[in-house]
């Protein structure tokens, strides 16, 4: 029998369990702000695929990565209407489930080749997992957990190369070129893969020199064909995508209390997001992980294996990402999310660090740290796991011990950055017993709430007003740190996460009397 048959099977059991999971709450996610201009971005570009339309030449975000939004248009618009009856939100959360489910599948062989076992891809899976805004936004995040499964396809192809073959190079290519149709930042992945060719590796320089230009080329002739608007007019195209890319002008993002716009976010703001709302033992070990292995490879260059060349590319990932924050001043708002695809990256060293400890534990100092990191990582994924059943559907709120409690996170850092918590506020108000015209006031009119709550409210008869002084009904939300409403008005509900409110309902107090 086959000695890791075990893992293989703990690994198939929480995939099943995640499937039965994801296909049982999927619905129970809101609507991101941008939910609705993705959608339109799919239309122009699956117009354009199949009907010839150049609308995509002159939309607002014609340079935005198209590929994956095509797909979840023609599914929505497709089989999940035509074939299952499926609403197209449904049916969005459905695809974008499914897709980063498969992507596990290529994460665990992924780490499991890299340090031949597979109970480090089975770790390394439930640390994904169990990070709870990852877990969260991969049911609606169609940007950057869709990019982040791609890096994972990516990385798997990268892998598995032993050879330097056509069918490597163009697997390799086609992945890598998927990716960049997603996020510009593709790039960067890109560039980390070619420079690991380039200075690592068993094969003559020549022939790696030679691979890795015909990996960049090809990658980006996928890259092109996966984006109609360079279709027409192609070098003016290009280069009105660059100059997009290259923008740093990004909307306000609430930082240390304070509204922040790009280029003006200070170098540290990834640092701090990543080290406040990730898994604080993937943090510290990923650190380590990252410190040892470029130690190692610097005075031991000749004794790393075959396998480590991928750990070279991820570690030029993370750094390089975090080279580009503090240097060029990258759009960044929204939390980390922009750089989610660094996150499986830091698990891979992660589990460096555990296969580190693990190797060297005859020693006694490196049997403690072993035992430390192992039980600190199992703490760490059943706190988060108790997190995510107390708080569904509000995981993406998740802040680590570092952010010194739930209140403070809330007065320093964006909460709801999404908007997600808007539709549980919906369907309070959608049951609410309403005996006359009642006037509500939003204090962010968000796109979910521009296109589903205020008309179908509306047919409820609540109408919107202006201001908060004609409202019988204000309604919160905490994308950024908002003032209470004015004097009159007291809480009605709220959604909360650990006893800290969300997003919140407010009645005034001479309406609540009639109710």
């Amino acid at each position: 029998m086959n000695r890791h048959i075990i893992f293989h099977f703990i690994f198939a059991c929480i995939f099943c369990g995640y499937l039965i999971v994801g296909f049982h709450i999927f619905r129970d996610y809101g609507v991101p702000i941008d939910e609705f201009s993705q959608i339109d971005l799919g239309r122009v570009n699956y117009e354009r695929i199949t009907k010839g339309s150049l609308e995509i030449q002159k939309h607002f975000d014609r340079y935005y990565g198209p590929m994956f939004e095509v797909s979840l248009y023609a599914f929505s618009h497709g089989i999940a209407s035509l074939a299952l009856g499926m609403e197209e939100m449904s049916s969005r959360r459905l695809i974008m489930f499914i897709f980063f489910a498969v992507s596990l599948i290529f994460y665990y062989r992924c780490i499991s080749m890299i340090f031949n076992h597979p109970a480090y891809g089975l770790i390394a899976v439930i640390l994904l997992l169990c990070s709870p805004r990852i877990f969260a936004e991969s049911f609606y995040n169609t940007k950057d957990i869709a990019f982040l499964s791609s890096v994972i396809f990516v990385l798997w192809a990268f892998v598995r190369i032993q050879l330097f073959t056509w069918k490597n190079l163009v697997l390799l290519s086609a992945f890598t070129g998927f990716a960049m149709s997603m996020r510009a930042q593709g790039l960067l992945v890109l560039a980390a893969i070619m420079t690991t060719f380039l200075v690592y590796g068993k094969e003559d320089i020549s022939k790696r020199i030679i691979f890795a230009f015909l990996y960049g080329i090809f990658a980006l002739l996928v890259t092109y064909l996966m984006f109609p608007v360079f279709w027409n007019d192609p070098m003016k195209n290009i280069i009105g995508f660059w100059q997009s890319s290259v923008n740093s002008i990004g909307v306000p993002t609430y930082y240390f209390g304070k509204i922040l716009v790009s280029p003006n976010i200070p170098w540290h703001y990834h640092f701090i997001w990543v080290a406040i709302s990730s898994l604080l033992s993937v943090v510290l070990t990923c650190l380590f992980g990252i410190v040892w292995f470029v130690l190692f490879h610097v005075r031991n260059s000749l004794a790393v294996h075959a396998q480590h060349r991928a750990l070279i590319a991820m570690a030029c990932i993370v750094l390089g990402t975090f080279a580009m924050s503090v240097f060029f001043h990258p759009r960044s708002y929204d939390g980390w999310r922009h750089i989610y695809y660094i996150y499986p990256c830091m698990i891979g060293f992660s589990m460096y660090t555990i296969k580190v400890f693990f190797e060297y534990r005859k020693t006694r100092i490196f049997v403690f740290l072993f035992a430390l990191v192992v039980v600190s990582i199992f703490a760490d994924v059943i706190h988060a796991t108790m997190f995510m059943m107390k708080n569904h559907p509000n995981q993406y709120v998740y802040f680590n011990a570092l952010a010194g409690g739930y209140a403070r996170a809330k007065a320093n850092f964006d909460f709801d950055y999404w908007g997600i918590s808007y539709k549980q506020l919906y369907e309070y108000l959608r049951t609410m017993p309403i005996k006359k015209t009642t006037y509500i006031y939003y204090e962010q009119v968000l796109p979910y709430t521009k296109f589903v709550m205020i008309p179908r409210l509306y047919e409820k008869g609540m109408h919107v007003v202006q201001t908060a002084q004609e409202a019988d009904i204000y309604v919160s939300i905490q994308r950024d740190y908002k003032m209470p409403p004015p004097p009159g008005f007291h809480k009605l509900y709220a959604v909360t996460v650990d006893g800290v409110e969300v997003s919140t309902i407010y009645v005034a107090d001479v309406y609540r009397k009639t109710l």
